[in-house]
């Protein structure tokens, strides 16, 4: 081998270990700023579930509890949130021996302490006595983690 065979390679690999030694490093600091600057957060929401599809699913007994307005009976409900959208859900049924419903309605959301989270607005479809059919509101407001909440006739 010559001699300015030898000063190439030691040339090329002094650069290899030149280019190693920059990437780790640049490595190691990129993964120390991130670390650094990466706060945790820590939100307790005592009142979900979230599921594999990334879906957080409301389990307040509350929930659970049938609400009744102008002789209808909303139950079974189902509050969920997923991509900044949550969806109220329940079935309506007509209690009563006439025709009810056919108004919007407030539906009045609240925290564990009973304080207003937020008022959304749904309609309530007419039904005949003992019809059921499906109650729903939704909003891009995420109160998936809501306790209770109200029906109230507009």
């Amino acid at each position: 081998m010559k001699k300015n065979e030898k000063i190439m390679i030691a040339v090329l690999v002094g650069i290899t270990i030149l280019v190693a030694i920059i990437f780790i490093v640049g490595k190691t600091n990129k993964e120390k700023d991130i670390n650094e600057n990466t706060v945790p957060i820590i939100e307790k929401e005592e009142f979900v579930d979230k599921l594999e599809d990334g879906t957080r699913l409301n389990n307040s007994s509350k929930l659970k509890e049938t609400k009744k307005i102008d002789g209808i009976e909303i139950s079974d409900f189902q509050l969920t949130e997923k991509n900044n959208v949550t969806l109220l859900l329940g079935t309506a049924k007509n209690t009563s021996g006439i025709t009810r419903g056919g108004y919007p309605v407030d539906v009045k959301v609240l925290d564990k302490s009973g304080n207003e989270i937020v008022t959304i607005s749904a309609f309530l479809g007419k039904l005949e006595p003992g019809e059921s059919t499906q109650f729903s509101t939704s909003a891009t407001f995420d109160y998936a983690n809501a306790y209770d909440f109200s029906i109230t006739k507009k």
